[in-house]
């Protein structure tokens, strides 16, 4: 069992580019946040603009702002990309990229549960 609720890894592609990523619901920023060294390597990223965001440490950072094609467990769509410098994951996935998707983390396992697509 997860101890972290609302944290999982998930196996993922971004742009045909396969990835172990941290999904965490707490994320609210972009819907996929990406460190720009590992950006380098997805091809066909066009930055489209640019935003800040406050971080876990409370730093305020600026960011690129892309769209790239997410891949998660057979479900493709869509998202918007954040590019950070600086971050300790290579890869983090938030609840909107996951809603988007169709999928919740599950509590009591920590893994991702596809639930269907959530109507709003």
């Amino acid at each position: 069992m997860n101890k972290n609720v609302g944290i999982a890894f998930a196996e993922a592609e971004i742009n045909g580019v396969k990835f172990r990523a941290l999904v965490d619901t707490g994320f609210n920023g972009g819907d996929v946040l990406v460190r720009r060294e590992i950006a380098k390597n997805l091809g066909g990223l066009q930055v489209i603009g640019r935003t800040k965001r406050k971080t876990a440490d409370n730093r305020v950072v600026e960011l690129d702002v892309s769209y790239a094609r997410l891949r998660l467990y057979g479900e493709e769509g869509y998202v918007i990309v954040e590019i950070i410098d600086d971050s300790p994951v290579d890869v983090l996935i938030g609840v909107r990229a996951l809603e988007a998707l169709g999928f919740i983390i599950d509590p009591a396992t920590g893994t991702l549960r596809k639930i269907g697509l959530i109507a709003v």
